[in-house]
């Protein structure tokens, strides 16, 4: 749990929904959640780390800001970013058609020209075009933790892929072992036979 006696978690995102202007039944349908629910977040005194995550990517931003926010501070900054030219963004990387785009997200090319203007997306416009890109609100909000993100998946399929090579290589050396031993105890079963043979004849 985040706490802090200086800090009440709640009261603290209710300050930042209201100077950035978003309205709590907004923000409940961005996270995904009903208008109680986010209410119940808004009087809690703690919150989990990975909740605080998640709410300070949604409404666009760090942890640090979060902790350190006061009145004074400004709403606008480098890592808020301005949604029509992130959805311009996501288009040219994935390589997308402008006119299929449109029809995925159920509106006119020239309603979508028009979104590529605004700063920010409604919460209704955002769940669309999130949906028509097939992406996650957080991911179309936060391409960095998205990056951080493929680059620690990346990392850890590195170190999966060594210890599967480590693996299939410690395999392939039982197996080769396997086969010595196999071949020895081949050896061994023909000796005695060869011994029972010769014990009768020597009884004779």
């Amino acid at each position: 749990m985040m706490q802090s006696s200086l800090i009440h978690m709640g009261q603290r995102l209710k300050q930042i929904l209201k100077q950035k202007k978003i309205k709590i039944v907004d923000f409940a349908k961005m996270a995904g959640f009903t208008n109680q629910i986010a209410h119940y977040h808004l009087r809690k005194g703690d919150m989990k780390r990975a909740t605080m995550d998640r709410f300070c990517t949604l409404i666009g931003i760090t942890v640090d800001e979060f902790v350190r926010w006061n009145g004074a501070m400004q709403l606008t900054n480098g890592k808020n970013i301005h949604h029509g030219s992130r959805l311009q963004n996501v288009i040219a990387e994935k390589g997308l058609n402008k006119s299929k785009l449109a029809g995925r997200l159920n509106m006119s090319r020239r309603t979508m020209y028009n979104l590529f203007e605004k700063e920010n997306f409604s919460p209704d416009e955002l769940d669309r075009v999130v949906k028509g890109l097939d992406m996650s609100a957080e991911a179309f909000l936060n391409p960095g933790a998205l990056q951080e993100s493929r680059s620690t998946d990346s990392e850890e399929m590195m170190i999966l892929r060594e210890k599967y090579y480590k693996l299939l290589e410690e395999h392939n050396l039982l197996l080769k072992s396997h086969a010595a031993l196999k071949d020895d105890v081949i050896h061994v079963k023909k000796e005695l036979a060869a011994c029972r043979k010769q014990s009768p004849e020597k009884n004779d």
